[in-house]
């Protein structure tokens, strides 16, 4: 049974910065952990054998423009850092285990402090090195 610490927002005034799903999130059936308005929508699926999702696919969005650029990590091995800003100063830190995950709203850094393995999600087409970051 999960508890409100498997998942945290991570806030600044009224924005949410970060969403960090721990590993012992375990709710049954779908679960979306973002708001609706995230450009990342994550749900989470604890569904027993049998249970079947008929075919389907996703409407397109007809436009899309301007979105904050979101990223999502999941941690499979290994221990991570992750710095949360809100704008250019640091607001919180969080530490990410194996089966921690996190959706990213906001300008971040990681310190990897073990050797990790981690898979990481953010929207594209990719820009290329130059045009996807600001470094500050």
């Amino acid at each position: 049974m999960e508890t409100k610490k498997d998942i945290e927002e991570i806030k600044a005034d009224d924005k949410i910065l970060a969403i960090v799903i721990r590993s012992a999130f375990n709710s049954p059936g779908l679960n979306f952990v973002t708001p609706n308005e995230f450009p990342f929508q994550l749900g989470l699926h604890n569904r027993p054998a049998g249970t079947h999702i008929p075919p389907h696919k996703h409407k397109p969005f007809k436009e899309l423009r301007n979105l904050y650029v979101q990223e999502f990590f999941f941690i499979e091995s290994g221990k991570i850092e992750f710095s949360i800003y809100n704008n250019h100063e640091l607001h919180a830190k969080v530490i990410l285990t194996k089966g921690d995950m996190i959706i990213l709203n906001c300008p971040h850094e990681m310190r990897f402090l073990e050797d990790s393995r981690t898979a990481e999600l953010k929207q594209g087409p990719y820009r290329g090195k130059d045009a996807e970051k600001e470094f500050f």
